[in-house]
């Protein structure tokens, strides 16, 4: 899948609750940071416990390299921190700048810091910015393409991206429904993003995608044939939340129930019910629309 559809389909609500719970719970699950939803779907993977032996990618100047700008879906060369893009017949101009200094922390578990920087794009009705991580490998900096966060006109700017001892926390706001573009979001959000098997993953308040899965918008049930994988990315190459299992239901939003009205979509974000148990993944289409009723 291409990264400008991934994106578009990470463009999702922020918490994970339970099902059912007004805004006002909703926020304080929110604002309870780290903590967050105690009905999670599980803590992260046991994660490699090397000790922090490298701190080499500090000397790498990302204000003088190529990135890959995930809101364009292009490849920029910054020069002292910024790039500039004329218009031409198929798009209007752009320009980019670093958001700020990078934040360190050991993201993958290797023994080698990895780095987390900003992106802002400008140009036309486009005003974005997204965090992406550096990883350290073989001695050089490598970008992963999918953001850890995103921040596009309408919504407030990116709060904060915080080293943590894990990965990077992540701070900004999730809108509802009852929010307008010029408002931006209303319900503060926070959550921990470390690097599994090279793919961004959620890793605090529970393991899983970093988009989210909101109840008040994932409420059309649909019930899987058979069993389901669910994935940390629309990828199957991406970590899976859990092994394949047996779920009672999986919750979606109305466009993805239907597939007369997203014929197109491989991939659907929802909630796995099992129980008392609910799990926020990424699962295939034909494996959770293939209906057992």
């Amino acid at each position: 899948m291409a990264i400008a559809q991934t994106i578009a389909l990470y463009r999702r609500a922020e918490t994970l609750c339970r099902k059912g719970i007004g805004l006002g719970v909703a926020l304080l699950c929110a604002i309870a940071a780290l903590t967050g939803c105690r009905d999670r779907a599980g803590d992260a993977p046991a994660r490699p416990t090397a000790s922090v032996v490298s701190q080499e990618i500090r000397k790498v100047d990302f204000s003088n390299l190529e990135w890959f700008d995930s809101v364009t879906a292009s490849t920029v060369k910054l020069v002292d921190g910024a790039a500039r893009r004329d218009a031409d017949n198929e798009s209007g101009g752009f320009s980019w700048q670093l958001s700020g200094p990078p934040r360190y922390a050991d993201a993958d578990g290797d023994g080698h810091e990895d780095a987390a920087v900003g992106l802002r794009a400008n140009g036309a009705q486009l005003g974005a910015e997204a965090w992406y991580v550096w990883l350290w490998r073989n001695g050089q900096a490598q970008q992963l393409r999918l953001p850890i966060a995103t921040t596009s006109r309408c919504d407030r700017p990116i709060e904060a991206v915080t080293a943590v001892p894990h990965g990077f926390m992540v701070q900004k706001f999730m809108s509802v429904s009852e929010d307008s573009c010029a408002g931006g979001g209303s319900v503060p959000i926070t959550h921990v993003v470390g690097v599994r098997h090279g793919w961004p993953v959620r890793i605090h308040p529970y393991y899983g995608p970093i988009a989210s899965c909101d109840p008040r918008d994932l409420s059309v049930a649909l019930y899987p044939a058979g069993k389901v994988l669910l994935y940390t990315s629309p990828d199957v190459r991406s970590p899976s939340v859990e092994p394949t299992a047996t779920y009672d239901k999986f919750l979606v939003d109305e466009y993805s129930a239907d597939p007369e009205l997203t014929p197109e979509w491989d991939w659907i974000l929802g909630i796995a019910v099992s129980g008392a148990r609910r799990v926020c993944g990424w699962a295939r289409a034909d494996q959770v629309r293939a209906s057992s009723r």
